[in-house]
């Protein structure tokens, strides 16, 4: 009797991880404009490039389309899409309307105290910064998503979580042109200490006035954080 030959799913998945792991490394590259707008993404140069096969790249390419990172343009390939205001907007309209979700919930069943401990020892200093002192834009950017990250998590709901995450990445070009002197820093600093005063006291009320001061000092530089990155961006090339 024959022996039927295996089915070959450990081969297809090992297609599928690699497409995966692709997806990331194309997806922080775009994100921190590394590509910048514009950017031709061909599938050979990509395969060259990261020592893989056409069909995880295509993988790969099809999936930023979808997450609306690329633009794919008929016989001709994919290339980084160019930032758009608008579609900005609506992304700090989701922001919001999660974030507001998220301290309305922890009001009511509270912040871990751990939790709080951390993100007041991060920020209350920088309530004093000084004006001569050297602002890090990268770490302080990555400390104000931690912040707002770290409350998403305590809410204990991972599709919230993994939803500001998403948006996070791809606001970050905003917060780096935005979080850039001592006075804004300490501005940051303050509304996020308010909003841990807020959910100390279960107050949802002005936690969500907090929340939402924060989030529009950056949204409203938005026009200017697109400028700015486009800037940087030509320069690079």
């Amino acid at each position: 009797m024959a022996v039927a030959a295996p089915l070959a799913l450990p081969e297809s998945k090992s297609v599928n991880d690699l497409g995966q792991q692709i997806l990331g490394k194309l997806r922080e590259r775009i994100l921190n404009w590394h590509y910048p707008p514009g950017h031709h993404l061909g599938e050979q140069a990509l395969c060259d490039e990261l020592s893989a096969s056409r069909i995880p790249v295509r993988e790969a390419l099809r999936a930023l389309a979808e997450q609306g990172l690329v633009d794919k343009v008929p016989n001709q390939g994919c290339y980084v899409k160019q930032p758009d205001a608008e579609a900005t907007h609506h992304l700090y309209d989701m922001r919001l309307a999660l974030e507001l979700f998220v301290v309305e919930r922890l009001a009511q069943t509270g912040l871990p105290a751990a939790v709080e401990a951390e993100l007041r020892a991060c920020w209350e200093p920088l309530m004093h910064i000084r004006a001569h002192d050297r602002v890090e834009g990268t770490v302080l950017v990555a400390a104000d998503e931690h912040f707002h990250l770290s409350l998403a998590r305590a809410v204990e709901n991972p599709f919230i979580f993994e939803a500001l995450q998403d948006i996070n990445d791809r606001l970050r070009f905003v917060r780096l042109a935005v979080i850039t002197t001592p006075h804004r820093v300490q501005t940051t600093a303050g509304e996020h200490v308010m909003i841990l005063d807020a959910l100390a006291k279960k107050n949802a009320e002005a936690a969500r006035r907090y929340v939402r001061q924060n989030i529009n000092q950056a949204r409203n530089k938005v026009e200017i954080a697109i400028a700015r990155a486009l800037t940087v961006a030509h320069k690079r090339r």
